[in-house]
Parts: structure tokens; sequence; C-alpha cells
């Protein structure tokens, strides 16, 4: 049986070394467009937040229960959360009813929910909140925040303890049910590695996990707990020595994006 020339050999391994270097290379286009589109959604919903001030006098989900009503938004329903922080304060931040819990209520809920009421973001979110307590139950995620861009993980809005509003980009592994403590989701984990991270942050910042606008954090930990803007996470696989631990693959890393 005749086998393959040299040459034979020869045009077969440049065929297949094309089609390697053309599956990596659209592997490379597909990963560079998910940070593009990623990069345009934070920047088109800080632009968003500024229409919604303009129109309405306030941050969505900040605005007072008067307020809201009305403008035709969402509005807290449950008189004993009206006193409250985090429930439509008028304070200028987007915080969570309990400072000290794993979990989000109140503000970072409605906030979705009145942008949505307004009409001035893509898609839905809210419908499910639980008037009793101003958290989420039922359904998934998707009905209540975003989905990221750069297709892992959600958006969400929150503040730091020194009054800091920021986007955060992290996963939801499940929600859990208000209770009397108001709890929203759960359970968190990190939507991103640390290399998408540090494209993330270089073209919007300045590629310093613990500077500027962008930080990051550990979503898997207490979202609450980074009580100044400057705090950055030292989890593993996500940030080392100041920088993004870019030879780590894994899903370590959630990003926050201060208000602009």
């Amino acid at each position: 049986m005749k086998g393959f020339t040299l040459i034979e050999l020869s045009v077969v391994i440049v065929i297949i070394g094309l089609i390697i270097g053309g599956v990596l290379v659209g592997r490379d286009l597909i990963a560079s467009a998910g940070i593009r589109a990623q990069v345009s959604q934070i920047e088109k919903y800080n632009a968003t937040v500024h229409t919604f001030r303009t129109k309405y006098g306030g941050l969505p989900g900040d605005l007072t229960r008067a307020d809201a009503s009305g403008f035709g938004l969402y509005a807290i329903t449950y008189a004993p959360y009206l006193a409250n922080p985090g429930y439509g304060d008028n304070n200028g931040i987007i915080n969570s009813r309990n400072a000290s819990s794993t979990n989000l209520a109140g503000e970072p809920f409605m906030f979705w929910r009145q942008l949505s009421d307004a009409q001035i973001i893509d898609g839905a979110y809210g419908s499910l909140l639980n008037t009793a307590a101003e958290c989420g139950t039922g359904g998934t995620a998707e009905n209540f925040f975003p989905a990221s861009k750069i297709g892992k993980g959600y958006v969400e809005a929150n503040t730091a303890g020194n009054g800091v509003n920021y986007f955060l980009i992290v996963n939801l592994t499940s929600l859990g049910g208000c209770g009397a403590g108001g709890g929203a989701h759960s359970t968190n984990a990190n939507a991103l590695t640390a290399q998408e991270a540090y494209a993330i942050d270089s073209k919007i910042d300045n590629g310093l996990p613990g500077s500027g606008t962008v930080f990051a954090i550990n979503g898997a930990a207490n979202l609450n707990l980074y009580a100044s803007w400057t705090t950055v996470s030292a989890v593993a696989g996500c940030v080392a020595s100041s920088a993004y631990a870019l030879t780590q693959t894994t899903q370590s890393c959630s990003l926050r994006f201060k208000f602009q």
C-alpha cells in the first residue's frame, strides 16, 4: 500500500496548523468581544443612572416612597420598613437593609425594578419582588438582575460603607427566602477569572485591582463587609501582590465599578 510522500505529509501538517491557529484566533476574538460588550454594558448603565437622576431627582431604588409612587414607579408597601435605611430613604446611596448580612435586600433589588418601570433599560426586572420585605423570592436571578454581557454572573448595584455607589459583577448561585431579616440572595460566587477581570479593568480603569474606579473583590464573601471603597480582596486566584494573578484560570474574581 502506497504511503504519503513527504510533500503530502507537509501539506497535511500545514492544514492542521492552520485549523488549530484558526480555532485559537477565533477563541481569542470571542473572548475580546465579550470584554468589549461588558465594558459597554457598564458604561451604558452609568449613563442610565444619570438619565434617571436627571428625570426623577434621585437614584433608582433610593427614591422615597412618596416620590416613587408619584412618578408611577415601584415603591415599598411594608409600613414597618418605611423608616429603615435601605428602603427608599433618598440618602444618595444604594444601601442594603442589613449592612452586616451576607444577603442584600431593599434598594439593590428596587434599583433594577425602578429602572425597569422607567423603561430606560432593556429588560424587565423585579416583578417578583416580595412587597412585604422588598427582597427577591421565587424565580431566578434573571428575574431580579441583568446578566453580565461577558456571559458570567450578574450586574448588581450596592454601596460601600463610605457612601460610594458601585456596580458589581458577581455570580448568584441561589436566591434565598426573605424571612424576618430581609435577606435576599443567600449564596454568591465569583464570576470572573483574573485574566478577564484584568482585561475589563484595563479598558475602563488602570488595570490594577486596588486603585482607581474598578476594584477586585471576593464575591463569595460578605458583599457588605467592604466598608471602604479602597478595600481589596486578597482572595487566592484573583489578586497577588497588589496585581491580578494572571497565571490563574479559575473563576476567583468579582469586580465592582464606581458610579461615574
